[in-house]
């Protein structure tokens, strides 16, 4: 560690921002006497200081830091508030994107620590599943095989193909409940357990989806088109839509409820802090870059 130290200490980089900040602080004492307060210039490092110094040691190394290792712990914390005071002095925060970027999500990450002091409890999770019902509503899901029918291989007969297998399995006593091998290769499953209207979507596309929701319950029917060709299709079970449960959707009740008391907070805080401040918008400047504003259609809202 000792080496560790000299090697740094010996670094040239080092030497110039300590130079550069003497310089700094000596043109702040010059020219702004204010930072002379006995508060501006004293520094304390606190038992807390000192004991989250040492723990950040210990997650590192896995070991409590050593008599020398915790004052150099201390020197660097002390040199990092003097530098830090020092740009504070100066100036040196202000039009800096980032820091003014960092500075605001600090304060937001401010009141959302305020809102979880308050852990939602039992009452208040049955009360927002209550007035959000819908948001956590089960869908509608259904349970189908299909047997497909390509359009690239079969060209114009694809349709006529499907109709015709139709007439058959309607036709027979005892239809199978999933017969693949009367129809195309598939590239995906022939048969699809529980699936909700938007997860067909995604495997299948909407057109095909809405017409294998709005087909009778266990008879071969269709075809039905989807992004890949044709099919029939043949629904083994439906489970209609439902409201959970509390005990279904705990976690994520919890977790909505939470979000939204952040916001919440965030809101509060800010609208409290907004009343302290008059912001003067420069108008003849919003006139001037109207000029450049372009109309956007309706097309592209």
């Amino acid at each position: 560690m000792r080496n560790t130290i000299k090697k740094w200490l010996s670094e040239p980089l080092l030497h110039f921002l300590v130079i550069g900040a003497l310089l700094f602080g000596l043109h702040t004492l010059v020219n702004n006497p204010g930072i002379e307060s006995e508060q501006g210039r004293r520094i304390k490092v606190s038992a807390s200081d000192i004991e989250r110094l040492s723990e950040g040691w210990q997650r590192q190394w896995g070991r409590q830091p050593t008599e020398e290792e915790l004052q150099w712990l201390i020197d660097e914390f002390a040199r990092g508030e003097v530098l830090y005071r020092e740009a504070l002095a100066l100036g040196l925060d202000r039009d800096d994107t980032i820091i003014r970027r960092r500075l605001v999500q600090k304060m937001e990450f401010l009141s959302k620590d305020l809102a979880l002091l308050s852990d939602p409890i039992e009452d208040d999770l049955i009360t927002y599943l209550e007035v959000n019902q819908e948001k956590y509503r089960i869908p509608t899901k259904v349970s189908f095989a299909h047997i497909y029918f390509s359009e690239d291989r079969r060209g114009n007969r694809a349709e006529q193909d499907a109709r015709s297998l139709l007439s058959e399995l309607q036709a027979e006593v005892d239809p199978p409940l999933r017969a693949p091998e009367r129809g195309d290769a598939f590239m995906l499953q022939d048969y699809y357990p529980t699936r909700s209207q938007e997860e067909v979507e995604h495997l299948f596309g909407n057109d095909f989806a809405a017409g294998l929701f709005s087909i009778e319950l266990g008879s071969w029917q269709g075809p039905i088109e989807s992004s890949y060709g044709l099919h029939l299709v043949s629904v083994h079970e439906r489970i209609e839509s439902r409201l959970p449960e509390l005990a279904e959707v705990r976690k994520q009740v919890r977790r909505d409820l939470r979000t939204e008391r952040e916001q919440e907070a965030n809101e509060k805080m800010y609208a409290r802090l907004r009343d302290r401040y008059e912001v003067v918008v420069d108008e003849r400047a919003i006139t001037k870059q109207a000029t450049n504003f372009k109309p956007v259609s309706k097309e592209g809202i």
